[in-house]
């Protein structure tokens, strides 16, 4: 099942969005906290934004920080 996982590189920078607020993050761990705090309403239509990639509730839920190729 590690194919339905999505791997993230932790220290990147990622960005909270959730309706007209932007919340910045120095790293994808610290954008999962910021998120994993808001209202389950909130949740489901907040995104977070790592370099180009926008990822929803059903893809945050999913994130291993690692690279792809270092997961066993």
């Amino acid at each position: 099942m590690s194919d339905d996982l999505i791997y993230v590189e932790p220290r990147q920078e990622a960005t909270v969005q959730l309706d007209e607020i932007s919340i910045c993050c120095a790293s994808v761990p610290e954008a999962y906290i910021t998120w994993a705090q808001l209202e389950i309403d909130e949740k489901e239509r907040a995104t977070i934004q790592v370099g180009e990639e926008n990822y929803g509730i059903r893809s945050i839920r999913r994130f291993r920080y690692e690279a792809a190729e270092q997961a066993a």
